[in-house]
């Protein structure tokens, strides 16, 4: 299936890509409120259940949310990549499943790190060691986060097929770690930006959404040349 990768393509991608993982952390986010009653400290890719929580024994919860929510559009993709011969609906998917970035949860878990490590430590940490737990974890995120990758992969162009799966998982990794955490983090800390929020949201990722909303719209018919 051939993809058009132009910078029209590129732009909408990676407002895909950063409007993903925002909804990704307020489902970690508004479900810790849920539990908690009180809006816990968050950047652009760190959160935390406040410190008041009314319901700590529950805070686990909130650590599952954003996962779960990953999970479901991986394997809603996979469906769709599985079942559909349209090809705008393929290349809706692909740029859909990449876009969740499901390599950087196999990658984070395989370096000992990731919400799912985070949730089986709190299940099982008083039975079993935390090398083991992080062994489990790594298992696990492989096996939800694989199967989607390789049913999006197997539509990949088979000419340069490397580059695009190269692409489409390193690429928007690369580019959040330089954009959000070099970038946009410390740009946060700015005292412009103290102090203004919108349901526990700080004001300056209010409004970066919203301009990765509006270049998604503007460009949306790329992902789907």
């Amino acid at each position: 299936m051939p993809l058009k990768i132009t910078w029209k393509y590129l732009l909408a991608f990676i407002a895909l890509n950063m409007i993903l993982g925002e909804l990704h952390e307020q489902a970690h986010i508004q479900t810790g409120v849920a539990i908690c009653g009180c809006y816990g400290p968050r950047d652009f890719s760190v959160w935390t259940t406040c410190a008041n929580c009314i319901n700590p024994e529950w805070s686990f919860f909130a650590t599952v949310a954003g996962p779960l929510l990953s999970y479901m559009v991986y394997w809603f993709c996979a469906l769709v990549l599985l079942q559909s011969s349209n090809e705008k609906k393929n290349k809706f998917g692909i740029a859909f499943l990449f876009a969740m970035l499901p390599f950087a949860r196999i990658f984070t878990a395989l370096m000992g790190g990731g919400d799912e490590k985070t949730v089986l430590v709190y299940l099982l940490g008083n039975y079993l060691s935390i090398p083991l737990i992080k062994i489990i974890a790594a298992i696990l995120v492989i096996i939800f986060c694989l199967p989607p990758i390789w049913q999006a992969i197997k539509l990949l162009p088979i000419k340069n097929r490397w580059w695009y799966i190269i692409g489409f998982n390193i690429g928007p990794l690369f580019f959040g770690m330089i954009w959000q955490r070099l970038f946009l983090n410390r740009l946060l800390t700015s005292q412009i930006w103290q102090g203004i929020s919108l349901a526990g949201t700080p004001i300056l990722i209010v409004l970066h959404f919203c301009v990765m909303l509006i270049l998604l719209v503007s460009f949306r018919k790329a992902l789907l040349a």
